[in-house]
């Protein structure tokens, strides 16, 4: 049985969703293929398994699962839980869907990579015509985070002035470098999401590297997050440097303050022509 969803567009009327409700094999494959000669997705629900050649070898034995086929050629196979996708192929694959011995056998090839989803039974099948042409803006993140504090320093420490942003050494870019009101250097790394000891080890590689630089053993190192778990704690103070609790909501909202009125580089220009 096949359920249609239409929508209207401009006064187009355009089908957005077709359903197939328990589909044949055959019927199933010649869905997926039709879908993708018009670059559409298609969604399969149903018990499948799954083999995959190419970045490692993996086998995934009878399940129920939902796969996924996008405009783009990626393929997803997921789970009923879990975020993540059990196994893909990446944008660019080449999909092709045929029926075999009452089964629907989807094929995804790109380069060295291959992967074949085996559906024993489908529950159901859909092609989506859909448009979405919006741009992703993301919030919280660590940029942002790093542009709020060189607007309003205060989100830091009082007295703090910044110098310069993303500063090269060796082992990579610092996000923020800044002197504190006793006129001591200070390295800031920003994260969005709680840090960890990976994110310690990175400042500690920073700082010392700068204070090899400058011979000067004062440089404070200052890790800004909305949050630290204990590991990370314990390592940062055990290294002599600093943990700052940064709200990114805090953030984002200097941010709609400074930012319609001035650009993140002629600000720090202009504090320093002030303190000059």
């Amino acid at each position: 049985m096949c359920f249609r969803g239409f929508v209207l567009v401009l006064g187009e009327q355009r089908e957005a969703v077709r359903l197939f409700n328990n589909p044949g094999a055959q019927e199933c494959a010649d869905v997926i293929m039709s879908a993708a000669s018009k670059r559409r997705a298609v969604i399969v629900l149903g018990v499948c398994e799954v083999s995959y050649r190419g970045r490692t070898s993996s086998e995934l034995a009878r399940g129920e699962r939902l796969v996924i086929v996008k405009e783009d050629g990626s393929l997803l196979v997921h789970r009923t839980w879990g975020y993540k996708p059990v196994n893909y192929m990446p944008p660019g694959a080449m999909v092709y869907a045929k029926s075999d011995s009452g089964s629907v056998v989807i094929s995804a090839k790109r380069g060295s990579e291959s992967m074949r989803v085996v559906f024993h039974k489908v529950y159901l099948a859909a092609t989506l015509n859909f448009r979405d042409d919006s741009s992703f803006e993301q919030k919280g993140t660590e940029a942002q985070m790093r542009d709020a504090v060189v607007f309003y320093p205060e989100l830091v420490e009082k007295g703090l002035r910044v110098l310069t942003h993303e500063f090269q050494v060796k082992s990579g870019f610092v996000d923020l470098m800044a002197l504190d009101s006793r006129g001591r250097l200070v390295a800031i790394e920003f994260k969005a999401n709680p840090a960890k000891t990976a994110d310690v080890n990175q400042l500690i590689a920073y700082v010392s590297r700068l204070r090899a630089l400058s011979k000067e053993r004062g440089i404070r190192g200052v890790l800004a997050a909305p949050s630290i778990n204990k590991a990370a704690r314990k390592l940062l103070v055990d290294s002599g440097l600093e943990f700052k609790r940064l709200d990114k909501d805090e953030c984002l909202r200097v941010l709609e303050e400074f930012k319609p009125t001035m650009s993140l580089l002629s600000f720090i220009e202009k504090g320093d022509e002030h303190s000059a």
